[in-house]
């Protein structure tokens, strides 16, 4: 126990020096460890507000603070300021912000026109040369008229540059205040399809709707002439366990792109279908359109797209085409892919590509490729909406081994140590030994003695007629009767907390949304779930609930019944906010059916939810 203590102290105490000095990646590395080890202390929690990096952080610890102690003063003025103000774009702004690299790329850019326009006027040959260049670094040919001049090249690129620059900014100031799990129209022209219950726009930049209420999104392509360019920003809660409370993912759909979102389980973007067209690129700083994905240091996400399983953990983009190939690259940390059953890491510096198909074009429909090295196109995608990644020696490498070892460290969650001692008794000699009898269940032992039936002496010294003895067998019956098999609960179902389709975020999960419309929190009392025991091992390893651990007893029992049979992890948040949704994952140790699925949740205000699969 004392050793517990002194380690998390230890643990804490180093964080505090980190972010006394600075240095908050380093403490926020720490502080994930210790939350590992004790989730409901609250000097933790109050060192994880320091190190927040933006808003949704910062009031997740600050409700976790007041949960530990409501009387926190401090906490309490901090979200007093933050709540009032939290559609104010000001308060919204991250923490922190890298500095953006535009302007030296810019210089970089006229540099490299520069001496395009030089060979131009060389000859006619040189021209013809350059056109080809142009070509391949994205430029189509046929928009330039053949007696463009060389001012006219130097305009358009100027132009180009200038609309680049103002669309970012302005997807900046428009979605920056844009909370978890929504989506934010960034810029002009977005098309949308929303769901029959959506109750909000989408039509202006600026605009924001929760993901589940947003069907089908298309962006339009890069047009100078029109002043056009589509980009959509989603902030996702980042679902890796090991992600701290209230980090987000940032996915920008930019260009000629297009997503279909199957996330019907939740409030996240767990599952979509995305599609980015050959277009018209009149810009080498545009080489394609596609997926940009943005993850917080040590956290990640981990989502199905194209019917693939894509895990990563840094930053990414993501390029597909119908009946084409889909495209992932990876500039920051370590991901993972899984397609047509085949598994494949790769880390910062790599690429590779799945096949696409089906009725739609769309569907992965082969294994990954072997990872390769990134190219310009990719460089200069990255550096165009990051202002980071526009060269290789700006990219920490990281091998397959590596991003094996990061991916598979941040989906297994650490256990807690066992605080409780062992005692060890060893019987005196004088003691009379103990003896177990372990019956299987629904067993029943017959035990019979054999004794031999008949016992005949007869003495020697003096014949005496023959006495004759005889011995009964008396049988013994040990019975064991097995507990009762749990019944499912008897709850009504609840008329305003609903449950979201069963999905399947990986093989051996169930996955489902809690959407609690009730008015008021509501906290999960039971939960009650029947599977099919194929393997005969199946059983529930771990339940999550928003990437946390809230039960890992490993219950081997179908049906199984908690906290009846286990009880959940101490400080574990098993509460539903009014108008929130939480995801709840089950982890089984083996895939699962196809179908043979039944969960019940019960609430503290005496209803419950029912799914199938």
């Amino acid at each position: 126990m004392n050793y517990f203590d002194n380690s998390l102290d230890s643990m804490l105490h180093d964080a505090d020096e980190h972010l006394n000095a600075g240095r908050k990646k380093e403490a926020r590395k720490i502080l994930r460890e210790a939350l590992d080890l004790d989730r409901n202390h609250l000097e933790t929690w109050e060192l994880l507000w320091r190190a927040a990096y933006n808003v949704d952080e910062e009031l997740s610890s600050l409700k976790r603070i007041l949960s530990i102690d409501p009387n926190h003063s401090a906490a309490r003025q901090r979200l007093a300021v933050l709540q009032p103000a939290r559609l104010k774009k000001s308060d919204s702004q991250p923490i922190s912000r890298p500095t953006s690299r535009r302007p030296s790329r810019r210089s970089r850019q006229q540099a490299s026109t520069l001496l395009l326009l030089l060979g131009v006027l060389v000859s006619v040959v040189c021209v013809s040369i350059t056109g080809f260049a142009l070509f391949r670094g994205g430029y189509v040919p046929f928009l330039f008229s053949s007696n463009l001049t060389a001012t006219a090249l130097a305009e358009r690129n100027a132009s180009c540059q200038a609309l680049i620059d103002r669309t970012i900014q302005a997807s900046d100031n428009f979605c920056s205040n844009t909370t978890s799990n929504t989506a934010c129209y960034g810029n002009n022209t977005l098309r949308a399809e929303l769901a029959p219950n959506a109750n909000r726009r989408f039509s202006e930049r600026g605009d924001t709707i929760a993901v589940n209420e947003l069907r089908r999104l298309s962006a339009s392509p890069l047009n100078i002439d029109n002043n056009e360019w589509g980009i959509a920003v989603f902030h996702v809660v980042a679902n890796l366990p090991r992600s701290l409370p209230g980090e987000t993912v940032t996915m920008v759909v930019f260009g000629n792109a297009t997503l279909d979102n199957q996330s019907t389980a939740g409030g996240g973007l767990e599952s979509f279908y995305f599609s980015s067209e050959l277009g018209q690129i009149v810009c080498e700083k545009i080489p394609f359109d596609g997926l940009m994905v943005t993850s917080p240091d040590g956290g990640g996400v981990r989502f199905s797209i194209n019917g693939a399983e894509l895990t990563l953990m840094g930053n990414a983009s993501i390029k597909a085409v119908r009946n084409g190939e889909m495209e992932v690259s990876v500039y920051k940390g370590s991901a993972r892919i899984v397609s047509n059953g085949e598994e494949q890491y790769f880390g910062a510096g790599q690429k590779l590509s799945v096949q696409l198909g089906g009725e739609n074009g769309t569907q992965s429909i082969g294994g990954p490729s072997e990872p390769e090295a990134l190219t310009g196109e990719e460089l200069t995608m990255a550096c165009t909406l990051t202002g980071e990644f526009c060269s290789p020696a700006e990219i920490a490498p990281v091998s397959e081994a590596q991003a094996q070892a990061q991916i598979q460290s941040a989906i297994t969650p650490t256990p807690v140590p066992s605080l409780t001692p062992t005692i060890t008794r060893t019987a005196s000699p004088t003691e009379p030994p103990t003896y177990t009898l372990v019956v299987l269940p629904s067993a029943t032992l017959s035990r019979t003695p054999t004794r031999p039936p008949t016992i005949t002496r007869t003495p020697t010294r003096t014949p005496a007629p023959t006495r004759t003895f005889t011995a009964t067998s008396v049988p013994i019956t040990n019975t064991f009767t097995p507990p009762p098999t749990p019944i499912a609960p008897s709850e009504p179902i609840c008329g305003s907390v609903s449950l979201g389709t069963l999905t399947n975020p990986n093989p051996n999960e169930l996955g489902m949304g809690i959407t609690n419309n009730s008015g008021s929190t509501i906290t999960i009392n039971r939960f009650f779930a029947h599977w099919v025991e194929s393997p005969t091992s199946q059983k529930i390893e771990r339940l999550f609930l928003d990437s946390f651990v809230i039960w890992n007893t490993s219950d081997p029992d179908s049906p199984s019944d908690i906290p009846t049979e286990g009880n959940w992890i101490n400080g574990a948040d098993l509460t539903l906010l009014s108008g929130t949704t939480r995801n709840l994952l089950i982890q089984f140790p083996n895939d699962l059916q196809p179908t043979g699925y039944e969960v019940h949740i019960v609430f503290d205000i005496g209803c419950q939810v029912i799914g199938t699969k």
